[in-house]
């Protein structure tokens, strides 16, 4: 059961430590039936969040484990969201993301979380991209190829053009379902930041993934209705909310006949006939 903040700060800091150290019990793991998953992964994630201790992240991450096979998506994606607030609400700290961001294998999920985490990780005075910087780390150290596409998902999703040097050659980090899962991840905008950083992975490609990245480029010109835009975000996100900053629009045409060169040369060295046709007609780019 879900305590009111008022009712948590009331508790004694150890309060789920019997929790925790029943836990280590396989049994007692086995016996929390499927129903009671959340609850029991939301009440440690907010401990592990405060205490930051190894013993609570073993306890959540063999909890996580059955929620990924047990628990449908958009009830993960709807724990997430509850954890994720609660950090916003002083109840915890974005820590608490890191078992999901470790163990999650849905990529839709894994970057919900990380953009949680991203945006929500404090920062020491003048450093703004401590939590993209950290998420970035978090990349080299995630096995689950679902975790791995949600995390470069969620710095593409920041849009934030300073962030360019942290994503680039992230793809090399990317197993063949990672780079599909992360391509087949729906957009809210149409970035240049994501533009730029998909030019760079068509010009390194192998053939293989040419035709998928190209399908992906194509779609992105209609992510954003009919705008290209370059951002910068205040981070972390201020707690009257999220500040974002258009530093610069572009029309889809306008955007293209920028990226237009490249798109040529990219078409040149295809191979295969007609390999850019939808890009370039997606983006207007003139013959």
């Amino acid at each position: 059961m879900k305590r009111s903040r008022s009712e948590r700060s009331a508790l004694p800091a150890d309060y789920l430590q019997p929790l925790v150290q029943a836990l280590a019990d396989p049994g007692v793991m086995a016996r929390i039936r499927r129903e009671e998953l959340q609850s029991v992964a939301f009440q440690l994630a907010l401990y592990f969040g405060l205490r930051r201790d190894p013993d609570t992240a073993s306890a959540l991450g063999g909890v996580y484990e059955r929620l990924v096979t047990e628990v449908t998506v958009p009830e993960r994606e709807s724990l997430v969201e509850e954890i994720a607030a609660s950090a916003r609400g002083g109840a915890t700290s974005v820590v608490a993301l890191l078992p999901v961001l470790q163990r999650e294998r849905d990529a839709g999920v894994a970057r919900a979380a990380a953009l949680a985490f991203a945006t929500g990780l404090p920062a020491p005075a003048g450093d703004h991209l401590a939590g993209p910087r950290t998420l970035r780390a978090l990349l080299d150290h995630t096995e689950d190829e679902g975790g791995r596409a949600g995390i470069v998902g969620a710095l593409l999703a920041l849009g934030d053009r300073r962030i360019r040097p942290l994503l680039d050659g992230t793809w090399r980090v990317l197993p063949p379902a990672a780079a599909r899962a992360l391509l087949a991840l729906p957009r809210s905008l149409c970035t240049t930041l994501e533009a730029e950083w998909l030019l760079d992975w068509m010009e390194d490609a192998d053939p293989a993934t040419f035709a998928e990245l190209a399908a992906s480029m194509a779609r992105l010109a209609a992510a954003g209705d009919g705008r290209a835009l370059e951002l910068e975000r205040e981070l972390p996100v201020p707690a009257a909310g999220e500040s974002l900053t258009v530093l610069r629009e572009w029309s889809v045409a306008e955007a293209g006949e920028r990226m237009a060169p490249r798109l040529r040369d990219l078409a040149r060295r295809a191979g295969t006939p007609g390999a850019l046709d939808r890009v370039i007609e997606a983006w207007a780019v003139r013959a």
